[in-house]
């Protein structure tokens, strides 16, 4: 009978913990959907546009999930989140996390497995989905020439030992035959997909993602891992059987880089198991904006897509590859180009949008791995096609162009944006477009009128036009202090549990009144009449005011003539608590006392600093004296208000700080420089921070400093930076053979190099071409330095080449360094 009751309460037990989890995983989407809505976001990924944080930390994504939010893309997609096997972190080697050694959430570069699952938490409030890039198709390798097919001697041991996960150690040499290019190495240890038991672990891997929050994937080097009908052989049930066993499966997007060929890549039967990149459209984009050909929009009229439906379609103007791979591709377009092919596909209908984020900073690889990177993606031209892609769901497309420089997307009979690639120019068009007159939402101003099927107005050349009529029921208030609004002022609020609202006060305004309305209910209602209700001073720039009774509103504050939103734009969207701050909606407080980023008592773990032979020993430039002072040169970002600097010196004990966080207010020197010297110190590391804003983000390193330093966009140079403060100078070191464990950098007797200190030299270089070995390192202009490539393993043992210190003159008109290890 005991028996009996214990096995009926392990059942109730079971059935209820069943149900918890049923409630959560039903409950999850409202509310991911409910905040979605706040910013105008769709529901799912497919219907929205995606953000490339290419290289970003995990952290560095969630600090700005609701800037994102407010720009209008509905995911973000990370960086492999795969272990490395090294823990290096220059710009140049984003190729390392590429070459994973395991099947797990959390890396060296990005950040830990608690830090990736606080990024989905957080960015589940902002209504933001989380794409994750895996790499399923091979691990790390061991090394260059002959170790290029060997797996590197820390992949996990399970599936290192195992040679049943291992195709053969070789490469493709015909890159049309099929078996080759599913059968044999990319470059790198091929991975056997087709193995059960592999699958199992890369199912587990997947799932566990998923239940941190992942809410899809995108496989890089999918076109090499085998379909089901492959033939002589290679065929598998890898993808049916791996996508068919993901939790949640149903409501994740899944895609695939399934590079087209025309012979060996199979494209639209990969579209039979998930959606694809279109890299052959994001070519014919470049193509129509004017990179590398004249400009002719009707090149981006195409798919080129071997007939897969646009709407399993993932496009892009650039990829992480076309940009980074030593092609470089796209690397040489501006930033106008990519913003007006943005335009372009964004706008258009069916296809999810990709927008990658370049690194900031100077040269093609200005930031390290786990910054942030361009600012581009702020533009308000790309926030309001992404709004306008995201509000013309379920729309129908259809184009037109006028000459070779203009193109216009049309999405039913509800909007147009006009990408105007020539000169000024008068549009007189037919269109589908509802009778009305149409204020241009993009920066190029002005209005279009529609009349009877024709559309006119004008566009400034180069300039972007986004067209559609934001339906609401109570007019969006003017600064006009006697607007009519269509509901009662004083309506009968329905129940709610309330809305809370902070705004952060600009320095120019008075006591700022909040204007309230609800246009989702009939009547529509309003809070009182404009200008509404004065808000209550919370202190340090803050007000605040509850709406009582509300579920949601529209908000609109003003102060005399102020007002944001702008006139004739519709309020802030916003439901519980929200802080508004800048024209950005948050869930929490975005100026709560941030923790900085480094302990003021750090314990330095000594290393042994290896001899190296004395003919090969390099010669150092001499040191400053100790105790000179560092002077550190910030400039500051246009959001920020005065910045602080908070300084600390790890290298000494017990660790020492210049003040408290947040640090000393630095002093303006005038064309956004601010500056600060720390009398009696020799280096630091830096951190600048104003309010919630702060760099390098937190749980980051702050900036290494010595002498005199400036510091800009993330980079940290020995002068002012000027048109062109740095150069990207490429090494190219042949015969540099190297034995198991070995990778090759660059020392020599600048910073940026490591100051003659192997362990912070710079590199490793990529060895794709082995035993040559490239390395691209941004470096200060006019600079005269010298230098010696060393070898180094993973415990930093440092083999330095033969000979004399080299030296080179850094120069933009000759940046490439080539020279024989040792010779």
């Amino acid at each position: 009978m005991k028996k009996s009751a214990r096995s009926l309460a392990s059942f109730i037990l079971f059935v209820v913990l069943l149900l918890q989890t049923w409630s959560g995983a039903l409950l999850a989407p409202s509310s991911a959907q409910a905040a979605a809505s706040d910013y105008g976001l769709p529901a799912k990924t497919a219907d929205g546009v995606i953000f490339h944080a290419w290289n970003w930390s995990f952290d560095n994504i969630t600090a700005n999930l609701p800037a994102l939010a407010a720009a209008g893309f509905k995911s973000v997609q990370t960086s492999p989140v795969q272990p490395t096997k090294e823990a290096q972190t220059s710009g140049s080697a984003w190729w390392v996390l590429y070459q994973p050694v395991g099947f797990s959430v959390g890396n060296a570069q990005l950040g830990t497995r608690d830090q990736f699952k606080r990024m989905c938490d957080e960015a589940e409030k902002y209504g933001i989905n989380i794409i994750v890039d895996v790499v399923a198709n091979h691990t790390a390798n061991a090394g260059g020439d002959s170790l290029k097919y060997t797996p590197a001697y820390n992949v996990d041991p399970s599936i290192r030992n195992n040679s049943a996960f291992w195709h053969e150690a070789k490469g493709v040499q015909n890159w049309n035959d099929r078996w080759q290019v599913t059968q044999w190495g990319i470059g790198l240890p091929d991975l056997n997909t087709s193995n059960a038991d592999l699958q199992r672990i890369i199912i587990s891997f997947l799932n566990d993602a998923v239940a941190l929050g992942a809410d899809g994937f995108r496989f890089d080097a999918a076109k090499h891992i085998e379909l089901p009908d492959d033939a002589y052989g290679a065929g598998s049930n890898f993808w049916p059987n791996v996508l068919g066993s993901l939790t949640n499966k149903n409501n994740l997007y899944i895609y695939g880089e399934v590079l087209q060929d025309g012979t060996a890549d199979r494209f639209a039967s990969y579209a039979n198991y998930m959606n694809l990149a279109a890299p052959n459209y994001g070519h014919n984009v470049r193509s129509a904006v004017g990179f590398g050909s004249g400009v002719n929009v009707g090149s981006a009229t195409s798919f080129d897509a071997a007939g897969v439906s646009p709407s399993k379609l993932v496009t892009w103007v650039e990829s992480h590859d076309t940009y980074a791979n030593d092609s470089s591709e796209s690397t040489g377009m501006t930033d106008y180009q990519i913003k007006m092919g943005w335009a372009i596909i964004a706008s258009r209908a069916q296809t999810t949008s990709l927008f990658f984020d370049r690194p900031g900073g100077s040269g093609k690889f200005g930031t390290p791995i786990g910054a942030t990177g361009s600012t581009l993606w702020q533009d308000p031209d790309i926030a309001a096609v992404n709004k306008f892609h995201n509000a013309m769901t379920g729309e129908s497309e259809y184009l037109r162009t006028q000459g070779n420089a203009i193109m216009m997307i049309e999405r039913g009979t509800k909007g147009m944006t006009i990408v105007n690639l020539g000169g000024n120019a008068t549009i007189n068009s037919p269109t589908n477009l509802a009778n009305g007159t149409y204020a241009n939402k993009a920066s190029g101003g002005g209005t279009f009128t529609v009349s009877n099927g024709t559309l006119t107005g004008s566009l400034g050349g180069g300039k972007i036009a986004v067209l559609y009529q934001t339906s609401t029921a109570t007019p969006t208030p003017t600064v006009s202090p006697t607007p009519t609004p269509t509901a009662s002022a004083t309506p009968t609020p329905s129940p709610g549990t309330g809305v809370t609202v902070h705004f952060y006060n600009p320095s120019g305004w008075g006591t700022p009144n909040i204007y309230a309305y609800e246009d989702t209910v009939s009547p529509a209602k309003t809070l009182s009449a404009w200008p509404g209700t004065a808000m209550t001073s919370e202190g340090d720039g803050w007000y605040k005011y509850t709406l009582a009774g509300w579920n949601s509103a529209k908000v609109v504050f003003n102060s005399g003539s102020n007002q944001t939103p702008g006139a004739n734009q519709a309020g802030y969207s916003v439901s519980g608590e929200k802080w508004v701050k800048d024209g950005v909606v948050y869930a929490s407080n975005p100026m709560a006392t941030p923790t900085p980023t480094a302990t003021p008592t750090p314990t330095p773990t000594p290393t042994a600093t290896p001899t190296p032979t004395p003919t090969v020993t390099p010669t150092p430039t001499p040191t400053a004296t100790p105790g000179s002072g560092v002077t550190v040169h910030f400039y500051k970002p246009s959001s920020w208000g005065t910045p602080n600097l908070y300084a600390y010196d790890d290298t000494v004990t017990p660790a020492k700080t210049n003040a408290a966080w947040p640090g000393t207010a630095m002093t303006s020197e005038g064309d956004g420089w601010y500056k600060a010297t720390l009398s009696g110190w020799t280096s630091a590391k830096v951190i600048m921070n104003s309010g919630s804003n702060q760099t390098p983000a937190a749980n980051q390193a702050g900036y290494a400093v010595t002498g005199e330093r400036w510091i800009k966009d993330g980079v940290v140079t020995q002068s002012k930076p000027g048109g062109s403060s740095t150069v990207a100078v490429t090494f190219t070191i042949n015969n540099a053979t190297t034995t198991l464990g070995q990778n090759v950098y660059i020392a020599g007797n600048i910073a940026e190099l490591g100051n003659w200190d192997p362990a912070k030299a710079a590199g490793p270089a990529n060895s794709a071409s082995y035993p040559t070995w490239k390395l691209t390192v941004n470096l200060p202009a006019g600079t005269v330095i010298q230098f010696k490539a060393i070898k180094k393993d993973a415990g930093g043992n440092a083999v330095w080449e033969s000979g004399g210190n080299r030296s080179y003159t850094v120069s933009a008109s000759n940046p490439n360094v080539t020279f024989n290890f040792g010779s």
